[in-house]
């Protein structure tokens, strides 16, 4: 899909306390003011999850204003059914935040799975990879995903550059438009500590998603 200077473009971001997904929102956020974005509004849960407990944020982006303002940006909240991209980082938050995505949405998953307490405690299932993705693509055909902790541990040896390389597996879906991946990594260089592996991490993470994401559309 190709995206209008004027289009608003929305995006979630689902995870559990501890992922970083705050840290995801904000990059993106200020990469997009890098960008000359316009506007920009964004919207997050913290400080109420403790750690592995659902968390979500949304961030809101419009390139150039429209001349009509009923047509601009004037909200930090998604409405139902209206979000352009999901990235999850744990892939059960899509089926909790599933009221935002529809047939227009693009679903970036990280495969591996966190259960709840709910799960450990035994009060509840926790739904398979199968059918998690057999849920998502009742919604939409555009469902991506791997697993982006297993391949974070195989590289640093730790799981604190998941959210990166989530970061990069979403920009090969095309909907971050406007945004360079120079923009990412200026943000990363001024912000995060451990520069080089972040922007590595960043990098792995769009390969993946040329391989995944890419390839299935040719």
């Amino acid at each position: 899909m190709k995206f209008n200077e004027t289009d608003i473009i929305n995006v979630v971001i689902a995870g559990t306390a501890g992922q970083g997904v705050i840290t995801l929102k904000r990059l993106i956020e200020f990469a997009a003011q890098k960008a000359g974005v316009e506007t920009c509004l964004g919207a997050e849960q913290h400080g109420l999850a403790q750690r592995e407990g659902a968390i979500i944020s949304h961030t809101r982006y419009q390139k150039k204003l429209d001349g009509n303002p009923r047509h601009n940006l004037q909200s930090s909240l998604i409405s139902y059914g209206n979000a352009d991209l999901f990235i999850c980082i744990e892939p059960a938050e899509a089926l909790r935040q599933g009221i935002y995505a529809s047939n227009r949405t693009v679903f970036a998953l990280n495969s591996h799975t966190i259960p709840g307490i709910m799960n450990t405690a035994d009060l509840e299932s926790y739904p398979s990879l199968e059918k998690i993705l057999e849920i998502l693509s009742k919604y939409t055909n555009k469902v991506y995903y791997f697993n982006a902790t297993e391949l974070s541990l195989h590289e640093f040896n730790q799981n604190q550059q998941v959210n990166i390389m989530m970061l990069g597996f979403a920009i090969l879906t095309g909907k971050l438009p406007f945004i360079e991946v120079g923009h990412y990594e200026e943000v990363i260089k001024e912000w995060l500590r451990d520069v080089d592996l972040n922007i590595r991490a960043l990098h792995l993470g769009i390969k993946k998603g040329r391989e995944l994401i890419q390839n299935s559309s040719e």
